[in-house]
């Protein structure tokens, strides 16, 4: 069975180790991915001394600056997309505005009539089918630049790519450290790192845990700006569908507001959001829930309710 762990944000206690010894890791290296460090990334010393284990650092970020440097056709090609999908993400988060105001007025007027209940219904259901259609969007981008980008790659590319493979053949397990979350996702996909990672153990935090799933939220209700309604920023890998990782919740998350607690719940099922914080750990693979620890999710009644092994 693949085990997959998921922590939440390392300092300031981290959890790392124990988690890896206690879920039964498989002895040999470990394939390292800190690519959301960016310039940091090559600092993986104290990463070394928690693992007390051989770590194969795969150096996505390093590698993708050396690729664009080198190749100016497909950096082009690369940086117009970033640029079409940064435009898409302010519109989409203009419109979504407007929309969190309605839904959000709808869960707060007291009540519950049958008229109510309806309406707050709809105003859900306006936010997932921006939300879709944002994500339809964002996947329309791909698919338009998927074939230049292909075409542009260079030979570089190609062997960074195989490098990337030789060095992970002896690892059969992997893990991606916390992060930029947008960095990390696109150093993941200019790889094809999804088939390499879906194939092996994995131990994630924060960012990393984010990209595993198949929908990416950012949120913040806490920024020195005010509140950040949460937004999609597009899909991820798909490894671990229908989970929604929230890290640094007891941060980021006024989990007392129970109205945007709620909203937030409904907007993303049947999936489940699920808050990793420090010193939260879940463990699983794929058939059963091995471990939890202070893992909670958010409940469409607006608690949050603490995760158990079933």
């Amino acid at each position: 069975m693949l085990q997959r762990i998921l922590l939440g944000p390392q300092l300031p206690t981290p959890n790392l180790a124990t988690a890896i010894d206690t879920a039964h890791i498989p002895d040999g290296p470990i394939a390292v991915i800190t690519a959301a460090w960016q310039e940091a990334e090559a600092d993986t010393e104290e990463l070394q001394q928690q693992l007390q284990r051989p770590i194969v650092s795969l150096d996505l970020y390093q590698r993708a600056e050396a690729i664009f440097a080198d190749d100016e056709k497909l950096r082009t090609a690369y940086r117009a997309r970033q640029d079409q999908l940064q435009e898409l993400q302010q519109l989409y988060r203009t419109r979504l505005r407007q929309s969190m105001i309605a839904a959000r007025k709808m869960r707060r007027i007291e009540g519950s009539s049958p008229l109510l209940a309806i309406e707050r219904q709809h105003a859900t259901e306006q936010l997932r089918d921006l939300d879709a259609h944002h994500s339809s969007r964002i996947q329309a981008i791909f698919d338009e630049y998927a074939h230049e980008i292909i075409e542009s790659s260079s030979a570089l590319l190609k062997q960074h790519r195989d490098e990337i493979e030789n060095a992970m053949a002896g690892c059969s397990t992997v893990l991606i450290t916390g992060g930029n979350v947008l960095v990390l996702l696109n150093r993941l996909q200019l790889f094809e790192m999804q088939s390499h990672l879906a194939s092996r153990h994995l131990v994630a935090w924060s960012a990393g845990a984010m990209v595993l799933s198949d929908t990416i939220v950012l949120y913040h209700d806490r920024t020195p700006l005010g509140r950040r309604d949460p937004e999609v920023l597009g899909p991820g890998l798909g490894i671990i569908p229908n989970l929604i990782f929230l890290p640094d919740a007891k941060k980021r998350l006024q989990d007392k507001d129970r109205a945007r607690v709620g909203i937030f719940s409904d907007r993303f099922a049947p999936g489940d959001c699920i808050t990793l914080n420090n010193g939260s750990l879940f463990h699983f693979d794929e058939k059963n829930v091995h471990r939890v620890e202070n893992a909670h999710r958010l409940s469409s009644e607006g608690d949050i309710q603490e995760l158990h092994t079933t």
